[in-house]
């Protein structure tokens, strides 16, 4: 059974992790894949926009801790560097896409899993979602960015308390903290999370890559640095085809045709 499903609506692309057996436990070769192909999505003309989901009742239990997919030296010193840089391969991979990602959180997600989906650009959750740092149930430190997400997105204090208590986090609650963009009846989650992809892409594609960069770097930047980028980028943006397009459809009154061109 193929681990990481990949399917194609119009210019959208799902990533399905699949192993519903084990709650979509993460294993190496899951890990790994996820790495590889948002990294080939950058050079993908034709894919606009991502959903990453999980098979059956789960996102993701977090890492296949059993072992199975894993390495055989999972637990030593070495061997628990190479696992996390793989994590933080996906977790990076995810979070530099220049294509919007819009994670749909059917069930758990926990562990490295739940810092892969902090990692996506704007989540749609199940009512029946739940979000856990489950490292320190384990005796282990937060990995897969999650010390770099989750304090941006519900702020220092919030993430402390989540990732020294182990707390689960309802959808609800989630959405309260801004973790998540909007809350759905189970049966409703892929349609409203594919009705957002497909809004990201009839977007000016190169338009919200460069801007999902630089709201990325925002909270490393100074105004004069995000002021000097804002203008780097304004005169980049200019020169594509989409931009033509948006001015022709105002001045004609109509909704524009973007092309990612």
């Amino acid at each position: 059974m193929e681990e990481l499903l990949i399917s194609r609506e119009g210019a959208v692309e799902v990533i399905t992790i699949n192993r519903p057996e084990s709650l979509n436990a993460l294993s190496y070769s899951i890990v790994e894949g996820l790495g590889d192909r948002f990294q080939k999505l950058n050079f993908d003309d034709d894919v606009r926009a991502v959903i990453l989901t999980g098979a059956g009742d789960s996102f993701s239990s977090g890492a296949d801790l059993g072992g199975a997919g894993g390495r055989e030296d999972s637990f030593t010193t070495l061997g628990m560097r190479i696992s996390a840089a793989m994590y933080s391969r996906a977790a990076y991979s995810i979070w530099w896409c220049e294509k919007p990602v819009i994670g749909a959180i059917n069930g758990v997600a926990a562990g490295g899993a739940c810092n892969l989906a902090l990692s996506c650009d704007m989540l749609v959750a199940s009512e029946t979602a739940r979000f856990i740092q489950v490292f320190v149930r384990r005796g282990l430190v937060a990995d897969a960015g999650g010390t770099f997400f989750l304090p941006r997105l519900i702020g220092l204090a919030r993430a402390k308390e989540l990732m020294f208590t182990g707390e689960a986090l309802s959808a609800s609650k989630a959405f309260e903290l801004g973790i998540v963009n909007k809350v759905v009846p189970p049966d409703k989650l892929m349609d409203e999370a594919m009705e957002l992809a497909q809004r990201m892409a009839a977007g000016p594609t190169r338009a919200i890559g460069m801007m999902k960069t630089m709201l990325n770097r925002s909270f490393e930047s100074d105004i004069l640095t995000a002021l000097d980028r804002e203008g780097t980028m304004q005169g980049i943006v200019v020169s594509t085809a989409d931009v033509v397009e948006g001015v022709t459809a105002f001045m004609q009154k109509r909704e524009p045709d973007f092309k990612a061109k």
